[in-house]
């Protein structure tokens, strides 16, 4: 690694952290230099102001994170490969967990409108995340298992669930929470002659 590519990388873990902890508008361009230990000239060098800085901290985690996803939707079978991308998701989004807060909590403080550019890199930024899910769950539409919903809000959905159950229920397991809101959704999604899918689905033993 060069020492240009090392600067870059400090500069993006660290303006990462900054932006999970405290968003979007409660960040400089001073702070994330301090943190990194570097002058506010070396964030410049790389970044042209606090919105680039933002949108590459944004992409660099949703490529990680869309990666981790495809990486565990395993199976023959959407369903299958629908509920180990859920899985990671749950890692992704549970209480240990920044990603949540950059995802959700960083993007909600930006309207889309403050700048077309970036807005429209925003909003590419969303339907990225979610597109393992997406791509599985139109797969269930196609095999005539899912009910013909928008499967981008279908996704959308889905990681909403997940997230809250993870985020407000203590009283179960990651793993139990995790496989509720993916049956409950999938329940809904359903076709009423193929509801016996979100039933198998749920009685499925969990693979360790």
């Amino acid at each position: 690694m060069t020492q240009d590519s090392d600067g870059r990388s400090r500069i993006l873990k660290s303006a990462s952290a900054l932006f999970a902890e405290r968003g979007f508008r409660g960040v400089s361009i001073s702070d994330v230099a301090e943190a990194a230990g570097l002058v506010k000239s070396s964030i410049y060098h790389h970044f042209e102001n606090k919105e680039a800085l933002y949108l590459a901290v944004m992409e660099e985690i949703t490529k990680q994170s869309r990666e981790q996803m495809q990486a565990g939707a395993r199976g023959s079978t959407w369903h299958e490969r629908l509920r180990g991308a859920v899985r990671v998701l749950g890692r992704l989004t549970g209480p240990r967990s920044h990603v949540l807060s950059l995802m959700l909590g960083g993007m909600a403080q930006i309207p889309t409108n403050i700048d077309s550019q970036m807005g429209e890199s925003i909003v590419a930024q969303r339907r990225e995340f979610s597109a393992v899910l997406t791509q599985e769950i139109r797969a269930g539409i196609e095999a005539g298992d899912l009910r013909d919903l928008n499967p981008e809000l279908t996704s959308i959905c889905l990681i909403g669930l997940v997230t809250a159950a993870l985020q407000t229920f203590v009283r179960a397991s990651e793993d139990e929470s995790i496989d509720f809101a993916f049956v409950l959704v999938l329940r809904g999604a359903s076709r009423p002659d193929r509801i016996n899918v979100a039933a198998r689905i749920s009685a499925k033993p969990r693979e360790e």
